[in-house]
């Protein structure tokens, strides 16, 4: 799904309730990264929600050495 279907979703469900917000399950594609919403909060008691952000090493801009496995 797209950036724009996330943003319009999330100003359609502005002050509706915990449950509601399951409808935003799922991936976005945004330009440079992707979101996966995996789990959505149910009630301010419940488990919390759970997302996950995808992106190239390339982007991120973490230095190669970080990725070196160290010799015994």
């Amino acid at each position: 799904m797209s950036p724009d279907y996330l943003r319009q979703r999330l100003l359609d469900l502005d002050g509706q309730s915990y449950k509601a917000y399951k409808d935003l399950r799922g991936s976005y594609e945004f330009e440079r990264y992707s979101l996966a919403i995996d789990h959505v909060q149910g009630d301010p008691f419940a488990s919390p929600s759970r997302l996950a952000v995808r992106l190239s090493l390339a982007v991120a801009g973490f230095p190669i050495d970080l990725w070196a496995i160290a010799e015994s």
